[in-house]
């Protein structure tokens, strides 16, 4: 029970993780890319930014897609053994 509890965890975390950064990049990158606070160049503003954020969305994606996953084999073992 206790590896549910720690995949749960560790899925939420991802979540958070992937849906927080997504959203800073959202509400406060592309507004500042927009509004040229970040340079002349918002082509090249924005790539750095992106070059620094994308390991940990990837990341983020793959914990939270295969602790998913894990999970829902896991708690459907558990069910179909107790029926």
């Amino acid at each position: 029970m206790n590896d549910i509890i720690i995949t749960r965890a560790l899925h939420v975390l991802a979540v958070v993780i992937w849906i927080g950064g997504v959203a800073k990049a959202t509400r406060v990158v592309l507004p500042a890319v927009k509004r040229g606070d970040l340079g002349t160049d918002r082509l090249s503003a924005f790539r750095e930014i992106e070059r620094r954020f994308i390991w940990q969305a990837r990341t983020a994606f793959i914990v939270a897609g295969m602790s998913g996953f894990c999970v829902t084999a896991r708690l459907a073992r558990k069910g179909a053994a107790g029926s």
